[in-house]
């Protein structure tokens, strides 16, 4: 009786240690992190997309919250919302901060001297906690032609983006750069300054990147199997998550406009999975953005 009862004891242990804790990725930043322009961010936004590529093992919360600024002093400071504080809350294992626009209006860039400064409190701010998590920073993406809501593409991309990667370099923090990775992407941002669908899905692609380990820029084998007369399902190593699914009407000619699919990806533990229903679209590839 006593050795059953210590057998149990030990299933019990042994169950508990598999079943490891997910590892939290918090999400910051305006309303880029959000979902601004998306019919459903909690499906179309890159947290939500970064989630479905990393799986159950991790846990991704997305504390976006449209028109702030890292900027104490700006004019709708990140550092007064409850997102702020609940992210702290989270206790995260991993914190990735993209902040940053909003500072580009003219009312918030006055202030610019303090930029620096107050994002280094606000990366102390979670680097003491008791996770001691992975500090990420990325640049905002690029802001195309003249810009909107006041935000100044030329001040994100010759004053904004080099600060964020002064201080990414320094040592025990990680740098995404969206600006350089996202340059030229105008199609990707139908209002200038918000991804759409479409954009999201390479902003996840590059983000995993960077919080799994730099993958192969080999392109991956895509395997395509029709499931119904206008559906089909393309898949893909799981190790090719940074790469995105791209599809055309034709290979060459007027026809030939390779866009990014916006539907979802699914891990399904060893291969990502992505269903289409092709319409007229023929052709499918992997880009790495």
């Amino acid at each position: 009786m006593f050795r059953s009862l210590l057998l149990v004891v030990f299933l019990c242990l042994v169950i508990t240690v598999s079943r490891a804790a997910p590892i939290k990725v918090a999400c910051i930043g305006d309303s880029i992190t959000e979902g601004a322009g998306l019919s459903s961010p909690g499906v179309e936004g890159y947290p939500a997309k970064l989630q479905r590529l990393l799986g159950p093992a991790y846990q991704v919360s997305n504390f976006g919250v449209s028109g702030r600024t890292l900027l104490k002093k700006g004019d709708y400071p990140y550092w007064k919302e409850s997102a702020y504080s609940r992210s702290l809350a989270f206790k995260p294992d991993i914190v990735f901060i993209l902040l940053g626009t909003n500072d580009s209006k003219p009312q918030n860039w006055r202030h610019s001297t303090n930029f620096m400064a107050d994002f280094e409190e606000l990366i102390a701010s979670y680097a003491s906690l008791e996770t001691r998590p992975r500090m990420v920073l990325g640049t905002p993406p690029p802001v195309f032609k003249n810009g909107a809501f006041d935000i100044r593409p030329a001040v994100v991309a010759d004053e904004i983006a080099p600060l964020v990667r002064q201080l990414a370099a320094e040592p025990g923090r990680e740098l995404v750069d969206f600006h350089t990775r996202l340059a030229g992407r105008t199609e990707w941002f139908p209002d200038t300054v918000h991804p759409d669908s479409r954009g999201t899905s390479p902003m996840a692609a590059i983000l995993w990147e960077t919080i799994v380990g730099p993958a192969s820029e080999e392109e991956p084998e895509l395997r395509l199997d029709p499931v119904a007369s206008n559906r089909a399902a393309l898949e893909w190593p799981r190790t090719g998550a940074g790469f995105v699914v791209t599809m055309s009407p034709a290979l060459s000619g007027p026809q030939a406009k390779w866009v990014v699919s916006p539907t979802p990806i699914y891990n399904n533990g060893d291969v990502l999975r992505q269903t289409n229903s092709p319409s007229n679209v023929r052709y499918y590839r992997l880009l790495r953005p």
